[in-house]
C-alpha cells in the first residue's frame, strides 16, 4: 500500500522513451477503461522531447512517473515500473499502445474464473 491507499486491481507498467507524439492518446485511452481500479507507471527513459510533458498535462492521481537519471532502455526501464508495481494483477503497455475500453474489465474476470491461469 502507498499512503494508506488500497492496492489497486491492475498496475499498468509502461516504460517510455521519446513517445510525446504518441502517449497521450496511450494515457487517453487508459482513463478510457470500464475498469477504473488501476494504477499506471510510467518510466520515462530520459527522453529528449516532450513526453514528462505531456504525461505530467494528465491529472490523474493513478499515473506515477519515474524518470530515469540515466537511459536504461526498455528492459530495464520495464523492470523499474514493475517493481513499483502494488496491482493483484500486472498489465504490460507500450507508449504506442491503445487499450479496448473493456480490456481490464475481460482479462480481470477471465483470470478470476480461471485461477491456473497466469497469463492473458
Amino acid at each position: 500500500m502507498t499512503l494508506g491507499l488500497p492496492a489497486p486491481t491492475v498496475s499498468v507498467v509502461m516504460p517510455t522513451y521519446n513517445g510525446a507524439g504518441l502517449i497521450g492518446e496511450t494515457i487517453a485511452s487508459l482513463q478510457a477503461q470500464s475498469l477504473r481500479d488501476f494504477e499506471l507507471i510510467i518510466v520515462d527513459d530520459c527522453s529528449t522531447d516532450d513526453t514528462v510533458a505531456v504525461i505530467r498535462g494528465f491529472d490523474d492521481p493513478r499515473i506515477r512517473l519515474i524518470q530515469s537519471q540515466k537511459n536504461r532502455r526498455v528492459v530495464l526501464s520495464r523492470n523499474a515500473a514493475f517493481a513499483e508495481a502494488r496491482g493483484r494483477y500486472i498489465a504490460a503497455l507500450d507508449h504506442d499502445d491503445l487499450c479496448h475500453p473493456d480490456r481490464f474489465q475481460r482479462q480481470v474476470a477471465y483470470l478470476d474464473a480461471n485461477p491456473g491461469i497466469v497469463l492473458v
